[in-house]
């Protein structure tokens, strides 16, 4: 597929899925609300950003926490794209190297992502917005990069392709990031990595098996079954302290 065919699949699928022509993708809530794509960050050793599985209908993301935020946005729409149009792919292990990859897929995938959440039209609207036409500065650049919520290494690379920065900008502009965002007063979630949460899981999994479960078509054996195969021990052995503290503290509220 060439970079305009591309391009134009980007573009439509963001139309597809409601969004305005200059509003930021909220990637995680497109897999699991919109496309019902079960999404589950967890730290995984090696070089990899992360994984897909398909199977008929039902499809699953796996990405590295270990990676930035912004990193694993662009990580779950390269994903994203694999499950939606590499119809002959059933999964793949994608890992992390160079924006302009070797194999046709992978490159395509990569510009998908670029294009669904930083589509260029969007970008120029926001430079035009931010800058008047002035030169754009390290500080438009991260702007830019928390409203469209990507790293800021796709920030750089996006802006360098529609030419707003030069080479020799996009080089002085790639150091010491954190702490000129932090500098500004931007929280920076967005350059950091999430290993520190846990396993995170975006999916109505643990829903399904209730149902499964109140509707009688699976034992309660099977549904601990399921529950474990999908990392949701948790709601087995968990206790629901945080919970009943909540509930008293209204009724202590009610009280007063």
């Amino acid at each position: 597929m060439n970079y305009d065919e591309i391009k134009f699949k980007a573009a439509e699928t963001r139309k597809n899925l409601g969004n305005g022509q200059y509003d930021r993708v909220d990637i995680f809530r497109v897999l699991k609300d919109i496309e019902n794509i079960s999404l589950i960050i967890t730290k995984i050793t090696g070089n990899i950003s992360g994984f897909f599985m398909r199977n008929k209908e039902a499809g699953l993301i796996v990405i590295n926490a270990s990676r930035s935020l912004g990193h694993q946005y662009f990580t779950a729409a390269h994903e994203f794209y694999h499950i939606k149009y590499d119809l002959g792919m059933s999964g793949r292990v994608c890992p992390i190297n160079k924006f302009e990859e070797n194999y046709q897929n992978e490159r395509d995938a990569n510009h998908f992502a670029a294009h669904l959440l930083v589509p260029d039209n969007a970008l120029e609207y926001m430079i035009l917005k931010r800058t008047k036409g002035k030169q754009i500065t390290l500080n438009d650049v991260i702007f830019l990069e928390n409203y469209f919520q990507v790293s800021h290494k796709l920030m750089l690379i996006r802006l360098k392709s529609i030419g707003a920065i030069t080479s020799k900008q996009y080089d002085s502009m790639k150091k010491n990031i954190i702490k000129n965002a932090a500098r500004l007063g931007y929280n920076t979630d967005l350059y950091r990595n999430t290993e520190d949460k846990g396993t995170q899981i975006y999916s109505d999994y643990a829903e399904l098996a209730q149902t499964l479960l109140d509707s009688g078509r699976i034992t309660y054996g099977k549904y601990e079954e399921l529950l474990l195969d999908g990392g949701y021990a948790d709601i087995l052995y968990g206790d629901n302290e945080e919970s009943e503290g909540a509930e008293n503290a209204f009724e202590d509220a009610d009280s007063v």
